[in-house]
């Protein structure tokens, strides 16, 4: 990885964002300007996700493209201009919201002068950073060595330039891109074993639960919509609340004991994101499967987001493509404490039927979602019985 670091306040390191609209981004009847806001706001999340590392935005550029350029993604006239934008606001770090090839940052960062990554690179080392268990610190390396894989070639050619030799011989430069791909396959493959394994305890231990019929819920949700807090309302857990992007990594399970004495389980999972890479999505999916195979999902929304239908369509998106149920999601809005969610209850509650809205840090409202969690577990005992 790039080892984005935290400075201290007096040398922040300092970052261009750069955001790419497609001509397929135009919203139908909407024109441009459209595309546009909503990339400005992929932009903002993506300065977030920065801020989260340490890094502050100097600032950012939108780009409409019709059409991908090979060398640079975008047309030369614009690379040129972010250029100067990024080396007047004295930045060390340009950053693009979508996928570089690594071709494109290659060249980037030839002509520029400065470190080029994309918005998959800062999540990773997001993820890095946050990794406390061996299960995440696995699932982050593996997610990386993927990412790797592709920019293994070519980062040896400048010394096959300079060897020359018999036709068919190998320089320098293609014998270590062997041995470094080999390094990384045969890593690669270490790292699925051991997940593997780590896969089969949870399995098991899962088994243990569902021959003791004991109801399982978990939260899932945008990454920074409160879940651990919810979690520590719910059961006196003390996760860590602190407020920034992927604070948790890994799936934490606690009891909780319903008014009619019943216990159940409840699991803090990690949060999504939009563009949530794919590399992670597939590392993670033995993290994401305690959603999975949950009774019920709670998707826990920050209501006073002004992105909120965006998370909500992000989250239902990642609840899907894992193979959640949509019939065992019940959609939670939070901090209702805040004022200004006040006027948007009313809105809200008639887009999104049967779904409530509490404060997990006050404690607004949760009588009345554990009552409802309660008819969902008396549900499933009739389910059960017939």
């Amino acid at each position: 990885m790039h080892n984005i670091e935290e400075k201290s306040n007096t040398n922040t390191e300092k970052a261009w964002v750069v955001g790419i609209n497609f001509s397929n981004n135009k919203i139908p009847g909407a024109g441009n300007s459209a595309g546009r806001k909503e990339i400005s706001s992929h932009c903002d999340e993506l300065s977030s996700l920065l801020t989260t590392l340490g890094v502050e935005t100097a600032g950012s550029s939108v780009v409409s493209i019709k059409k991908p350029s090979p060398a640079f993604l975008i047309g030369k006239g614009k690379v040129e201009e972010i250029i100067s934008n990024a080396s007047d606001s004295d930045v060390s770090l340009i950053v693009f919201d979508d996928d570089l090839s690594p071709a494109q940052q290659k060249n980037w960062e030839k002509l520029s002068k400065k470190r080029v990554i994309d918005r998959r690179e800062v999540i990773i080392n997001i993820f890095a950073e946050r990794a406390k268990t061996k299960e995440a610190s696995l699932q982050v390396e593996l997610a990386y060595c993927k990412y790797m894989q592709p920019r293994l070639t070519g980062a040896w050619k400048h010394l096959s330039r300079q060897r020359g030799g018999r036709y068919g011989t190998k320089g320098s430069g293609e014998q270590q891109i062997e041995t470094d791909r080999r390094v990384l396959l045969k890593r690669i493959t270490s790292l699925k074993k051991e997940l593997a394994n780590i896969e089969k305890q949870r399995h098991t231990r899962r088994k243990l639960r569902e021959n003791r019929e004991v109801f399982s819920c978990s939260i899932a949700g945008y990454t920074n919509a409160g879940k651990s807090t919810l979690l520590n309302r719910l059961t006196g857990a003390s996760v860590s609340t602190n407020n920034r992007l992927f604070d948790t990594l890994d799936p934490v399970t606690r009891k909780l004991h319903l008014p009619s004495g019943k216990e159940i389980v409840i699991t803090d999972t990690v949060g999504f994101i939009r563009k949530l890479p794919h590399q992670l999505i597939e590392a993670f999916k033995s993290t994401l499967e305690e959603t999975v195979f949950a009774d019920l999902v709670i998707l826990l929304l920050d209501a006073s987001s002004s992105e909120v239908k965006s998370h909500y369509q992000t989250s239902m998106e990642v609840l899907s493509e894992i193979g959640v149920d949509k019939e065992n999601i019940m959609v939670l809005f939070n901090k209702a404490d805040i004022t200004s969610v006040h006027f948007v209850i009313p809105l809200f509650e008639q887009e999104y039927s049967d779904s409530l809205f509490v404060s997990a840090l006050d404690g607004e409202n949760i009588e009345k979602f554990i009552s409802e969690i309660e008819k969902r577990v008396a549900a499933k005992e009739v389910d059960k019985a017939k």
